[in-house]
């Protein structure tokens, strides 16, 4: 992989500096400059997945968006961006499944009907030869 490299100035507050020196140390790099890289790569490494995203409006229920607040504060997500896109997933995976699993229960349905029209009409031919004998 061919790497290019650039020089970017960036100003911080003396605090920020200090907590940056501070993981220079915990980690063992050699410079602040390392953990600048670093700290960049994890972030578009992080981010990356929601680059490529669509913003969406809606208006929610406020009952609902109270849930959702309440999953929030326990965990469950880090905020409200990402627990609609949990939400959001996890309704479209159902309805994935839903109608895949449907055409196949539909498949089973159409399959045994024609087994079922070919078994009546199986005892009409037989019917009908008894009552010819």
């Amino acid at each position: 992989m061919t790497t290019k490299t650039a020089r970017i100035n960036v100003r911080l507050p003396e605090e920020d500096l200090r907590e940056l020196e501070a993981i220079r140390e915990r980690n063992g790099l050699t410079s602040v400059s390392d953990v600048f890289r670093e700290a960049v790569q994890t972030y578009l490494h992080d981010e990356a997945g929601t680059w490529n995203s669509d913003k969406v409006s809606a208006l929610v229920p406020t009952a609902l968006m109270e849930d959702v607040g309440m999953f929030i504060a326990s965990g469950d997500a880090t905020d409200i961006s990402q627990a609609v896109t949990l939400a959001l997933a996890g309704w479209v995976e159902e309805r994935k499944r839903y109608y895949l699993e449907g055409k196949d229960l539909l498949r089973q349905k159409v399959s045994e009907a024609v087994e079922e029209r070919s078994a009546k009409k199986g005892m009409g031919r037989a019917a009908d030869r008894m009552r010819v004998q």
